[in-house]
């Protein structure tokens, strides 16, 4: 089987339609007889060459409803240096929903099922083989709860090797910001979390703000970092991920220290946090949120770009010994 792909690469809207029928679950269930194909955009920052890479896409429909839970049909082809063209298509995987952290939102019991939401609930995550730089196509396949099997497709560029620290890298040591720093006044309250105005505001992720990663990766400490912005996040799951982290520091701080970077000093000046920039300041920009898992070596064990897997979080956090009180 060959795709055709277009010469630019497909974008998905987030408007919605109207009108739908309620799931038992509390979701809003699409009249989907009149669907006729997908809206695929993709949500991977820093796909490079290398097996099993880990690939999201948000999935749509052709008017712009949401598809959510489940499994949808995931097949590649590589197109060369440039995006347009034909290429056979490889073999079809299994690609399945990921909600995203910290969102209350309920999630279809069955999909995929096209649904109406006020926000992007989740993605559709794979592990693919990437064995050259360049274009690739993505043709996805659903086949709707009560409606029919459709699809679409778009296109992914591809690197040589990742622009942001990976797995098997060193974690970059740096001196970012603690609420002490903010309480003395050296900092902004907002360069700590752009939630915040002054430094009386109630920081609800202040567990995040305690310690600095040069200190944790100095005492050997494992590390999960977090680099967001909950108020300037261009995906918007920023806040409901720095939240959730937050939540999983009560739960897991007895493993690893729990650390937030703020991406932004001063979002009005355009101002980096130099911690932030740090991990994942590219030459081309950069994109948010990220998490990564550090383990006691300084080594990068794992990272998550955009939609967090707090499944696999978890897995490897229960991993790691109980440390010492410090």
């Amino acid at each position: 089987m060959r795709m055709r792909t277009p010469l630019i690469l497909a974008a998905a809207a987030l408007i919605l339609a109207s009108c739908g029928t309620t799931e038992g679950d509390g979701t809003q269930a699409r009249d989907s007889a009149a669907i006729a194909g997908l809206a695929i955009a993709p949500a991977s920052f820093d796909l490079h060459v290398g097996t099993s890479q880990r690939l999201i896409l948000a999935v749509f429909t052709d008017q712009r409803d949401r598809i959510a839970g489940g499994e949808v049909t995931l097949r590649l082809a590589f197109l060369g240096d440039e995006p347009g063209g034909e290429a056979e298509l490889g073999p079809p995987q299994p690609a399945a929903f990921l909600p995203i952290p910290g969102l209350d939102v309920a999630q279809p019991a069955r999909g995929p099922a096209v649904v109406e939401s006020n926000v992007l609930s989740g993605v559709y995550r794979a592990e693919v083989d990437l064995d050259r730089a360049g274009f690739w196509g993505v043709f996805i396949e659903a086949s709707l709860v009560g409606g029919p099997t459709v699809s679409g497709q778009t296109v992914l560029r591809v690197l040589d090797a990742p622009e942001v620290p990976a797995v098997g890298d060193p974690a970059p040591s740096v001196d970012n910001l603690t609420t002490a720093d903010v309480l003395a006044g050296l900092a902004e309250a907002q360069a700590l979390d752009s939630r915040l105005r002054s430094p009386d505001d109630r920081d609800s992720s202040a567990l995040l703000h305690e310690r600095r990663v040069s200190d944790s990766l100095a005492a050997g400490r494992p590390i999960v970092v977090t680099v967001s912005t909950p108020v300037y996040c261009v995906s918007l799951v920023c806040g409901p991920l720095t939240d959730h982290m937050t939540g999983l520091a009560q739960r897991f701080g007895d493993r690893a220290d729990f650390i937030h970077l703020e991406v932004w000093r001063d979002f009005e000046a355009q101002e980096l946090n130099p911690a932030a920039a740090a991990w994942i300041q590219t030459a081309s920009g950069g994109n948010e949120p990220w998490v990564f898992l550090v383990d006691a070596t300084g080594t990068i064990i794992a990272r998550w770009d955009n939609v967090l897997d707090t499944g696999e979080l978890e897995a490897l956090l229960s991993e790691l010994a109980v440390l010492d009180a410090g």
